[in-house]
């Protein structure tokens, strides 16, 4: 199985920064961009050091706390909520990109939204160093500025990265198990705990890693057995199903034509 398209394509400049800002929010706010507002490339970074809040983008719901580090395009829809005692301070960089093509934008923007756990002592240097440079304006302080932006979106390409690894890693022991152990049907529960994460995790990373859920999956792995099996003329179709672990003759011709085309008698008329 191969990695994840659009993860090692990441050739941009930095070609515009309209602002740096340290700045305390006591408010909520609610982001619509319009079309006349709309920017090209325009993005967004964020770095949470102070209090929390709850923050919407795309309608997905992120619980924002010192140290996250917020990264999304200008335009995306979102909204943060606070209470009315609450506060946030977060130092926000708004700027331009110019992408070496379009398989660079989607890498990028393929990132998360929010990013939690980073190295904070690294993130909050880069940070504030970006803020000085920004408010100082001293001679060649846009190239200091642009430089800590792309060290801080090289930080969060990393830890992207890292983390495709690591479920891509997961994804493939389950894989080697499934394939392994052809005749069983491995529930959510038990690959869970095979690897040690939550089945609605489990669902999340191996869906976006394989394109299919674990029943689909399982059936695809079984389905092209039984089709070679069946090939072969050493098998007949009551045998190949009890072999895959179907214990339900009926259904597995119905999943076999499902999946194949033709019911699993045809392949045995052809041989």
């Amino acid at each position: 199985m191969n990695p994840p398209n659009g993860m090692d394509n990441f050739d941009f400049t930095i070609t515009n920064l309209h602002y740096v800002v340290d700045l305390l929010s006591r408010s909520s706010v609610n982001v619509q961009p319009t079309q006349e507002s709309v920017s090209q490339n325009g993005y967004v970074l964020s770095l949470t050091t102070h209090g929390s809040t709850n923050y919407y983008i795309s309608d997905n719901h992120y619980s924002v706390s010192k140290g996250d580090i917020l990264f999304f395009p200008k335009d995306l829809p979102r909204k943060k909520i606070l209470g009315e005692s609450d506060q946030w301070r977060h130092i926000i960089v708004r700027f331009n990109v110019q992408f070496g093509g379009d398989a660079d934008q989607a890498a990028l923007e393929s990132l998360k939204p929010v990013f939690k756990n980073i190295d904070q002592t690294r993130s909050g240097l880069l940070f504030q160093e970006l803020l000085q440079a920004w408010v100082g304006k001293q001679p060649g302080y846009w190239i200091r500025c642009r430089s800590r932006i792309m060290d801080i979106l090289h930080l969060l390409i990393i830890d992207s990265l890292e983390h495709k690894t690591s479920h891509l890693q997961m994804v493939e022991s389950l894989l080697e198990l499934m394939y392994a152990n052809e005749q069983k049907f491995f529930s959510i529960a038990e690959l869970s705990r095979e690897i040690g994460i939550s089945p609605s995790y489990l669902c999340l990373i191996f869906k976006k890693t394989t394109g299919l859920t674990v029943i689909e999956y399982q059936n695809r792995i079984k389905i092209g057995k039984a089709s070679d099996l069946l090939r072969s003329g050493e098998y007949n179709i009551t045998a190949v199903a009890e072999r895959l672990g179907f214990k339900d003759i009926y259904y597995f011709s119905r999943l076999f034509k499902k999946m194949m085309g033709t019911p699993p008698s045809y392949i045995m008329k052809k041989l």
